[in-house]
């Protein structure tokens, strides 16, 4: 049998079972990444929507509600697609374990540029994305430049960024799963720490949700808050039991889902006294699959709405931006460099972190990470022009490692559920826990008004096992000399300025700065042109965004 799978034509073409992998390994880890991508995918949607929203944004006005619905849709239609071809890309060309998705992280600093009263615009932020990606496909496809650009960051630095990333996003997805709280946050944070934080004001310590925060005056579904906080819990608890096993990620996400569906069916389905069953806190999932607020009911308007050259007809006018006082080309020097830097650090560190979970790496070689870029880079020219935010190689990839995916079958697996699940609400039907302070989503939908609730919802379970995912990526990579200040100290002022400051590229841009310092005062060789030339670059883009 396991010659016959050696010999297989799937493996002779993806190598899985040369790095210890198998069928059905890939197949699992596959499933276990489209989970919890498509929940990350929802909270990217947030951001996203929010800028091309008008109008109230409230649960009172319904209309309002159905008109926004349409936008989410499109949101939705076109990040599950994008999702799905950048996934099946990479599979199929690097043969590595990743998918590409809307990136929480990138999507966070495109918002961030906005500002007030600026008179930016979504698309205008987008053809910055787009402008940016031309040059991020010239540093990555360029074996020599490619090759310069990470001479210029020096070891520790490089070493920092799975960690600093893995911190970041430790940080939003605790929020999230409402276990702490989301005050003195500088992002946007929703999910069901938001709700808590709407709920109640008061908490048992700082930064820690009160437990008092789940009370029968904040919310006539009081038990599900309760049964949320406690999925959350349970899942910790299960990834500790399981994290030796052959699926740590994919069973705790499992574990905690099911004791949420069958814990809240008790505590909120059944009334114990008359033993009577309610479907009132079901029809939202239910709503949303067959009926009037089907996604299929949305995609002749989705597709109609679909613009291919938006980007440069109303991407390329800055006149409101101007008028504000705005200055184009400082905000195209400050974008593309934030970007660019965005873009090359985020891969690096999704990619180290893959790559010390696995063996898959060590056959390719520098060959298949080229192409994994390459695949990035192609695909964040192409997100602009359909209108979807920029593609990053998501840190789910990282999960996946971790529960046995050795090779790009896991990727395709992934790609065939978020092409699938562009049609069909699946996740959120599985896997979506609590929503909105009055919870309407578990109520009866109108059409389009599921749709803009939905994307409210909390994941908090599969936030849970991003919480997890970002620990391990942590301390994969502290495990350095730290007696060593040459290693430490950049190591450790890349980690923290990319969390102060929300921007993996500040904070790696902080610690190279960081590290030529400690040459200058003779603690390490000295630099390299080309570190010189890449600590130059780093106090501009420093400079820039403090500026900014």
């Amino acid at each position: 049998m396991a010659e016959s799978n050696n010999n297989s034509m799937l493996n002779r073409f993806f190598h899985y079972a040369d790095r210890g992998g198998t069928l059905g390994g890939e197949i699992a880890a596959g499933l276990g990444i489209f989970f919890l991508s498509a929940c990350c995918i929802f909270i990217n949607m947030q951001l996203i929507a929010k800028l091309t929203i008008s109008g109230a944004y409230s649960t009172a006005n319904i209309s309002q509600i159905a008109a926004n619905g349409e936008i989410y849709a499109q949101n939705y239609f076109v990040s599950m697609l994008l999702a799905f071809a950048g996934s099946l890309l990479i599979g199929l060309v690097a043969r590595l374990p990743l998918v590409q998705t809307a990136g929480l992280g990138l999507s966070t600093v495109l918002v961030s540029m906005v500002g007030t009263g600026t008179g930016l615009t979504y698309y205008n932020l987008l053809a910055v994305c787009f402008f940016s990606a031309i040059l991020y496909a010239a540093v990555v496809c360029i074996p020599g430049v490619n090759k310069a650009l990470f001479n210029a960051v020096p070891s520790p630095v490089r070493r920092a960024l799975p960690a600093a990333a893995g911190l970041m996003m430790a940080w939003i997805a605790m929020q999230l799963t409402g276990l702490v709280s989301v005050n003195g946050s500088s992002l946007s944070i929703y999910g069901t720490g938001a709700v808590l934080e709407q709920a109640s004001d008061s908490v048992a310590l700082p930064g820690l949700v009160s437990f008092g925060s789940y009370s029968y005056a904040t919310d006539k579904f009081h038990p599900l808050l309760l049964v949320c906080a406690l999925s959350v819990v349970v899942t910790f608890a299960a990834w500790l039991l399981l994290r030796r096993s052959k699926r740590p990620y994919l069973f705790s996400l499992l574990t905690g889902t099911v004791f949420f569906l069958v814990v809240s069916i008790c505590a909120v389905g059944i009334d114990w006294k008359t033993f009577n069953f309610s479907m009132d806190f079901l029809w939202g999932r239910l709503w949303m699959v067959g009926s009037e607020d089907a996604m299929h009911t949305h995609l002749s308007s989705v597709l109609s709405n679909l613009n291919l050259g938006r980007v440069f007809s109303e991407g390329l006018d800055f006149s409101a931006y101007t008028e504000n006082g705005g200055s184009v080309p400082m905000l195209l020097v400050t974008g593309v460099l934030t970007f660019l830097a965005v873009y090359l650090f985020d891969a690096e560190a999704t990619l180290r972190c893959v790559a010390d979970s696995t063996g898959a790496f060590s056959a390719d070689g520098q060959e298949g990470v080229r192409l994994a870029m390459a695949c990035n880079a192609g695909m964040n020219i192409l997100a602009p022009l359909a209108g979807g935010a920029p593609m990053s190689i998501s840190k789910t990839s990282c999960a996946g490692a971790e529960d046995g995916a050795r090779s790009g079958l896991a990727s395709v697996v992934a790609s065939i559920g978020f092409f699938i699940s562009a049609f069909v609400w699946i996740v959120p039907f599985l896997f979506a826990t609590i929503t909105s302070y009055d919870i309407t989503f578990n109520l009866y939908g109108h059409y389009g008004a599921v749709l803009q609730l939905l994307c409210e919802c909390s994941f908090a379970v599969a936030d849970a096992v991003m919480v997890m995912v970002g620990l391990s990526m942590i301390a994969r990579a502290a495990r350095l000399d730290w007696t060593n200040t040459m290693e430490s100290i950049p190591f450790t002022v890349t980690v923290a300025a990319a969390f102060f400051l929300s921007n993996l590229a500040c904070g790696a841009a902080a610690g190279i700065v960081a590290y030529l310092l400690l040459c200058a005062g003779g603690r390490g060789e000295k630099p390299s042109p080309v570190q010189l030339i890449g600590g130059a670059f780093s106090l501009v883009l420093l400079i820039l965004s403090a500026v900014w």
